[in-house]
């Protein structure tokens, strides 16, 4: 029994220490994170002038998924064709940021034939390394589309002019992008509107590019924005944009903008004559109703009647502090057996008139 009992205890004292060496065991270490940033991969170029625009954003973890913390290095590489990488800046930047960064290109890069620039940058860890580099983006080197000249605008009934000196342009793929500015406030419309597209004040854009495509080779020197708004204050930067293709690669070279472009949209264009103007006598309401074709103008407020005798002048009939809203009116001033020249007018919102309407005679018989 004592043997028994002494070496029931031996076993439960040694298997103590064991048991107690197993417990909080996760298996082998982790190795150490290497602190490798996240490769780029919306890295984008675009050649204004005689510079490139570079943009990416920032990545926020390492490649073992831990956050990065403070500014970063940031290794900027541009590649002529398929050559290698020459450095264009080494910076820093914080982790998930935006970035964009401008390569102001050599004399020798920014003149002569196009040739094929790629772009890439590596973000490096404290000690340099880098997961790999970033995307390629593209752009090219070469002579890039002229300055504008003596940029100007002017408005006329069908929108604004903008207008510069011609340039000699090559290749044939070039067009002007119009950047048009919203400086003024819209005033407040219902079922109203002062462009000549008739957009409606809730349709204004505040800011908005619209393109216009050149004739291959050719340069008119000027374009129209048929959606300008009446009565407002704007203002308009011009780029010219050359679409190319080198070494396999289509882009587009941007030149340098134009100086801003000021100009008020005042309306000072009448609307035009109305026509179809006719009178009909009605002699038993002892009046003499006109009618007319609608003008379509969509910024039109109304018409004005005018109506003279033999020897007078025209007078205008209706209403002198509103404008008629629809094409018809009923004559009831008029007096029997008298012969009256009738004429109209439409009005704009700003009070623009129209010149008259070709006239039309009629003579009110005495009552049946």
């Amino acid at each position: 029994m004592f043997r028994s009992a002494s070496f029931a205890a031996f076993v439960s004292l040694t298997l103590i220490p064991l048991l107690l060496a197993g417990c909080g065991q996760t298996g082998a270490p982790l190795p150490p994170s290497l602190q490798l940033p996240e490769v780029v991969s919306d890295l984008g170029a675009i050649r204004i002038g005689n510079k490139v625009d570079l943009k990416w954003t920032m990545p926020r973890r390492t490649t073992d998924k831990l956050l990065l913390k403070g500014p970063q290095p940031v290794h900027i590489c541009r590649h002529i064709g398929d050559g290698p990488c020459l450095t264009v800046a080494d910076a820093s930047f914080p982790p998930e940021k935006p970035v964009t960064y401008e390569d102001n290109l050599p004399a020798d890069l920014a003149t002569g034939a196009p040739q094929l620039l790629a772009y890439s940058v590596d973000i490096l860890s404290r000690r340099g390394r880098s997961a790999g580099a970033s995307n390629y983006a593209y752009t090219a080197a070469g002579l890039a589309p002229p300055p504008f000249v003596d940029a100007r605008a002017h408005v006329q009934a069908d929108g604004v002019v903008l207008q510069w000196q011609p340039a000699p342009l090559s290749g044939d793929a070039n067009k002007v992008n119009m950047q048009r500015t919203l400086l003024s406030t819209p005033p407040k419309q219902e079922n109203q509107s002062k462009s000549p597209l008739g957009l409606s004040s809730a349709s204004i854009v505040k800011s908005q590019t619209l393109t216009v495509h050149l004739p291959p080779g050719s340069d008119p020197g000027q374009a129209l924005d048929p959606d300008a708004d009446f009565d407002q204050h704007y203002s308009y930067t011009l780029t010219r944009t050359q679409s190319i293709t080198v070494g396999g690669k289509t882009v587009e070279l941007l030149g340098p903008p134009s100086p801003e472009i000021f100009v008020d949209t005042k309306d000072i264009f009448p609307p035009a004559a109305p026509t179809g103007l006719a009178a009909v006598a009605a002699p038993r309401e002892g009046a003499i109703d006109l009618s007319w074709t609608p003008n379509t103008e969509k910024d039109l407020a109304g018409y004005a009647v005018y109506r003279r005798e033999a020897t007078g002048r025209p007078l205008r009939i209706s209403d002198a502090s509103k404008t008629l809203g629809s094409p018809a009116f009923h004559d009831q001033t008029a007096s029997t057996g008298r012969e009256y020249t009738y004429s109209v007018t439409a009005i704009d919102h700003d009070g623009n008139e129209s010149k008259p309407s070709s006239e039309a005679t009629e003579t009110l018989p005495p009552r049946p």
